[in-house]
């Protein structure tokens, strides 16, 4: 029994040495891919974020990171995977709300963009710039949209009244041109 529990102690031991060897080695990725952000040197910066994540992938900042990252890089899909996956574990974080939303403007999900948005705009009212200058064009846009649509709209049945019309000089001259004439001659036949 006390061999067992020895043999136990060691490898609880031994499992708690390798896990601190690997918070050691991804906090120096994380850090390095950090510090490359702040430099601008944004795959770089990924490319130490993705090993920090194959090493510990159950910390959500690193993906907060990579995702801004990305955002950097216009890559904005993969931007809001990461924040999806961040906000799935920490849905409280606004920071990372705002750069989804961000990141779901550019890729013109403007609902998607506007939940995240007001959100943000909810959660610090005073404070929320970036959120208000998304937001408003958003706003903008989605008007855009709405006055294109009308125009459309005012296009084609513009286009099925001059259908319409077409159909209906159509029908007169078949009148004026074959009816009427056929309508006198039968008459002066007729008359003979």
């Amino acid at each position: 029994m006390n061999k067992l529990i020895t043999l136990l102690a060691l490898s609880v031991l031994s499992f708690a040495s390798v896990e601190a060897q690997n918070v050691e080695r991804y906090k120096n990725y994380h850090d390095k891919g950090r510090m490359l952000i702040l430099e601008g040197k944004y795959q770089e910066a990924i490319a130490q974020l993705d090993t920090a994540i194959i090493i510990m992938p159950y910390y959500a900042r690193i993906f907060q990171d990579r995702g801004y990252a990305y955002m950097q890089l216009k890559n904005y899909k993969l931007a809001v995977r990461d924040f999806d996956h961040v906000l799935k574990k920490q849905p409280y974080l606004n920071e990372v709300k705002l750069q989804r939303g961000m990141a779901l403007y550019h890729l013109n999900y403007l609902d998607d963009a506007e939940k995240d948005l007001i959100s943000v705009r909810k959660a610090r009212p005073d404070k929320n710039y970036e959120a208000e200058y998304y937001l408003d064009n958003i706003y903008k846009e989605k008007e855009l949209l709405r006055y294109q649509e009308q125009e459309r709209i005012n296009e084609l049945r513009y286009q099925a009244e001059c259908r319409r019309l077409e159909r209906a000089r159509h029908r007169e001259d078949v009148i004026w041109n074959t009816v009427v004439p056929l309508a006198f001659w039968t008459s002066l036949f007729l008359s003979w």
